[in-house]
């Protein structure tokens, strides 16, 4: 709704009249009604516009804010921008019904709903603990549900959280798949292990204990994560740090293949997932597979595959990986190699050489240092002892790992899959180390401090929640052409704020004005940009306080003519 000028030509003269007009659009085009005629711009009575203002003020409420802004009282402010996307995509995903129907017939004292969305909405935007989640959640971010939550409340959320974890994640399944069209025909897979401070238990274990010494002799647990060829987290589990990463495939796409219904993909993962009874239980799901191959522990791939003739293809779009391929049996290779990796390969170890025979020049044999290098990890690998003991450069080693430097070797079942896709697919495994690296409170907080092991589930479910969050909100950017992270996108929209303030013993909120980042974010989410005056009360509440209506996304209908 705007004021126009329209110019009117009689009896050779010209006048200007003003119009108040309304625009919408008909037909996918813009059409203009006048609404009404103000008067001739030179005759124009002021008061006129004062006096029909005023008779409308009955109507709205606004006006009195814009008539009292010197009465405003401005204390503090709480952001807005990032809460306001986080609740729309909440809705879209249809996350409070999920977790009512879950809610029914159970009795809470406090809203587990609200518990539930304000924990992964402090992972997306703040992350911080329980505590200070409750203290952030009142304090900082317009968050009216949370207004009664304690930590307490929090605990006792992630308790029903966890005890609903497949539900939801089926829910969130179904509705990746009707909504933002999740592609589960490649699945990648991955483990991390997280370290905790919990101590590990002294009575008899269970299947429940999580908290075990695992990897570098570190207490903690491990997660396994599935994600989809669009990126998105599907499903994750919770085990005992001491599990091997091999033991967690059969289990984990046993139960993916139960939960979802999926008859036919591609598995991929690196080479720790590979053993001969996973690939074969992958056969038997009905499901391919592409894995890394061990270059050095398998002796098919050192003598044979390594060995095969032929010239390398270039990867179309990659200038430094080419690949080739090797038959052999019933299995199918794919060698990759990069030249520039293999230069970094080679430089790694020739400093490597460089230091053993200054370190072993003149050594005595007998000595510590001696027995440290010989039993070291990476040098003690290019070392031999001689007859009297002495240490020397094992040039025989050296050859042999010179064959290695920037290769590494690829398997498949998928014998009709162009090799190039097949190079893809197994590059695009990164992304699932990027969820693992976005997993707030896992990686940056870690280690976790939750003692019990249900609360260790829920706690890590709420980080998965919020990174699905985040590679949703990336894919909606990217879907309306705009290419940015979501860590970036909610800092922008994070620095829109709401004020709270009184006005004529009632509550109102007025937004601070969004950047033109902030803008193209909301429309490449197709979110409109909040109203920048809204009511403080909830939205249950406003019809009885205010007598006015809000719409579905809260907001007041509020007609302001001016």
């Amino acid at each position: 709704m705007f004021v126009r000028t329209k110019k009117v030509t009689s009896r050779g003269r010209v006048y200007e009249y003003y119009q108040l007009v309304h625009t919408k659009r008909v037909g996918g085009k813009p059409r203009q009604k006048v609404l009404m005629t103000l008067g001739r711009v030179d005759q124009l009575d002021r008061r006129r516009v004062d006096a029909i203002v005023a008779a409308l003020a009955g109507l709205t409420e606004k006006v009195e804010v814009l008539e009292s802004i010197d009465e405003l009282k401005l204390s503090s402010s709480r952001t807005f921008g990032g809460v306001y996307a986080f609740g729309r995509l909440w809705d879209e995903l249809g996350l409070d019904r999920a977790l009512g129907w879950q809610l029914e017939d159970r009795e809470f004292e406090f809203d587990v709903q609200a518990a539930v969305k304000g924990m992964v909405l402090n992972r997306c935007l703040n992350p911080k603990s329980k505590l200070a989640t409750v203290d952030w959640l009142k304090r900082d971010a317009h968050f009216p549900e949370g207004d009664g939550l304690e930590a307490q409340h929090l605990y006792r959320a992630l308790d029903f959280l966890g005890e609903n974890q497949r539900q939801l994640e089926t829910h969130l399944y179904m509705k990746m798949v009707d909504l933002f069209g999740l592609d589960s025909r490649v699945v990648f897979y991955d483990t991390t292990f997280v370290e905790t401070y919990k101590a590990p238990s002294t009575e008899k274990k269970t299947e429940q204990d999580l908290v075990e010494y695992g990897r570098g002799r570190k207490l903690g647990f491990l997660v396994s994560l599935a994600v989809s060829k669009n990126g998105f987290p599907m499903a994750h589990e919770v085990l005992p740090g001491s599990t091997a990463d091999l033991s967690t495939v059969k289990r984990s796409m046993e139960s993916f293949k139960e939960r979802f219904g999926i008859d036919e993909c591609i598995f991929v993962g690196d080479r720790g997932m590979v053993s001969a009874g996973n690939l074969e239980k992958l056969r038997l799901l009905g499901y391919h597979y592409i894995v890394g191959s061990k270059l050095r522990g398998s002796k098919e791939v050192r003598e044979k595959v390594l060995s095969t003739p032929g010239r390398y293809r270039k990867l179309p779009g990659h200038d430094h990986l080419r690949h080739k391929e090797a038959t052999i049996g019933q299995k199918r290779y794919i060698i990759c190699h990069n030249p520039e990796e293999e230069k970094r390969d080679l430089a790694i170890r020739e400093s490597i050489i460089g230091q053993l025979e200054a370190e072993i020049e003149g050594l005595d044999p007998d000595t510590k240092k001696a027995a440290r290098l010989y039993s070291h990890p990476v040098k003690g690998r290019y070392l031999r002892r001689l007859k009297d003991g002495q240490l020397r450069i094992d040039k025989a080693k050296v050859r042999q790992d010179r064959r290695y430097d920037g290769k590494y070797v690829l398997m498949t079942s998928k014998m009709s899959m162009d090799g190039d896709d097949i190079v893809r697919a197994y590059r695009d495994l990164q992304m699932i180390e990027r969820s693992f690296r976005s997993l707030k409170s896992l990686q940056e907080l870690a280690p976790v401090r939750h003692f019990k092991d249900r609360r260790i589930r829920a706690h890590v479910l709420v980080c998965v929640l919020a990174h699905l969050f985040e590679r949703l909100l990336e894919h909606k950017m990217k879907t309306g052409g705009l290419d940015i992270t979501a860590s970036q996108a909610f800092e922008e929209l994070s620095r829109i704020h709401v004020i709270p303030t009184k006005i004529k013993e009632k509550e109102w909120l007025v937004r601070t004005e969004p950047s033109p980042e902030a803008c193209e974010i909301f429309r490449a989410l197709r979110y409109r940009v909040p109203s920048r005056i809204q009511s403080a009360l909830p939205p249950s509440k406003r019809t009885r306080e205010h007598g006015v209506m809000p719409n579905s996304q809260g907001q007041l209908r509020l007609n302001l003519l001016i």
